[in-house]
């Protein structure tokens, strides 16, 4: 998670670039919104242009303008809504992404998930927020949270990236237990095992608590946590997706928790056709302090630790094994967090697909006549098998 929150607003000439990301809402089904965007004033991004503390802050506008020039307008809403896009984006946009994108240890110019969430989102009370954007993870909830730079400005764009926000939030704790995890692996000692028991409890017990939070996304209209499946798939999720030729826009499968999970439970098997894709995604979505800490986790060989127990300590051994199922049954299980993703996205999939959004972030095509996400339910559980075959 972040550390602060609210990043202040890019200033000097770069300005001119907030001014027009504040006025996405209002542009979003305008006739002459590329023409407005397009209009943005030619800026460097370099380091001698923008200072290094307002990278992230610029990566985030740019990656919204971008998306929003290729997306935005009536018009745009009835041509097959993704292979007719244009890939074009105007110099004053495309130049400054791509060197802050290059500034940000990236490949290629492309709109991530932290740009469009943990580093798009605030506390709708800043009374809740220090000085310095510094927040309580605990005040990190969907009802307390908005985008800092809204695209569209619908409850359903609130709820969605704000739920991004929370469960990844939920799992926060397990940032101190697994540096704890690898003392207790590294020193040994009599009374190591309980230690580790407990770690995995905490672990299981985190999924949990980001599964509650994903709950929340509900598509009943009487909820507090309303995400209209039918708006969010007109507006929003249709927005993630670049045009061909450009990197993967920003996807679940590029959730840190995901990631972190993934690692911690020494997941081995990436052969689904979601496993191929979340590899992909590790190298163009995740920032470059995740994809470092998860090697580290991944190091820690947790599941070579538990297993070792049966020769060495075959009386604790099965205590371990149970926390260590349980931790994978919390993220994995059919009640666990991957199995109400399974549930909930297929839900959410059908009907967007059946009102026009016919192609993912990782560029697949969807068509009604294929009922194509009744297929995606089969790759969801051929990766959470992957996972689940990690139990001990």
């Amino acid at each position: 998670m972040p550390r602060t929150v609210a990043s202040p607003p890019l200033t000097g000439p770069h300005a001119a670039w907030e001014q027009v990301a504040a006025r996405l809402p209002e542009l979003a089904f305008a006739e002459g919104a590329q023409a407005i965007i397009a209009d943005l004033p030619p800026l460097a991004a370099g380091p001698d242009d923008l200072p290094d503390d307002q990278v992230k802050r610029a990566a985030t506008v740019l990656g919204l303008l971008a998306h929003s020039y290729w997306r935005f307008g009536v018009a745009r809403m009835y041509v097959s809504r993704n292979r007719d896009i244009p890939d074009r984006l105007p110099p004053a946009i495309k130049q400054p992404w791509q060197q802050v994108c290059r500034r940000l240890g990236r490949d290629g110019a492309g709109l991530t998930i932290e740009d469009w969430v943990f580093n798009n989102v605030t506390l709708s009370d800043l009374g809740r927020v220090g000085p310095a954007g510094e927040y309580r993870v605990e005040d990190a909830v969907i009802e307390n949270l908005r985008p800092s730079i809204p695209v569209y400005g619908n409850q359903a764009e609130q709820v969605f990236t704000s739920a991004f926000f929370e469960i990844n939030a939920a799992v926060t704790p397990m940032v101190g237990e697994v540096c704890g995890l690898a003392r207790v692996i590294g020193e040994g000692g009599p009374d190591a095992h309980d230690e580790v028991c407990r770690i995995l409890l905490v672990a299981a017990e985190c999924a949990r608590a980001a599964t509650r939070s994903f709950r929340r996304v509900s598509p009943r209209g009487d909820s507090a946590t309303f995400c209209d499946p039918v708006d969010w798939a007109k507006t929003l999720v249709t927005w993630t997706v670049p045009p061909p030729g450009y990197p993967t826009g920003p996807s679940g499968s590029a959730t840190p928790l995901v990631h972190f999970f993934d690692a911690l439970i020494g997941r081995t098997r990436y052969d689904s056709t979601l496993g191929v894709f979340a590899q992909e995604l590790r190298g163009t979505q995740l920032p470059q302090k995740h994809r470092f800490f998860f090697d580290l986790v991944r190091e820690l060989d947790l599941r070579g630790y538990v297993a070792g127990l049966a020769e060495v300590a075959p009386a604790r051994h099965t205590a371990v094994v149970e926390a260590f199922n349980e931790a994978v049954t919390a993220f994995a299980g059919d009640v666990g967090f991957l199995g109400v993703h399974k549930g909930k996205v297929v839900n959410y999939l059908g009907v967007g697909t059946i009102v026009g959004r016919n192609q993912s972030t990782a560029h697949d095509q969807t068509f009604i006549a294929d009922a194509t996400w009744t297929e995606m339910a089969g790759k969801l559980q051929h990766a959470r098998d992957e996972r689940t075959g990690q139990a001990i």
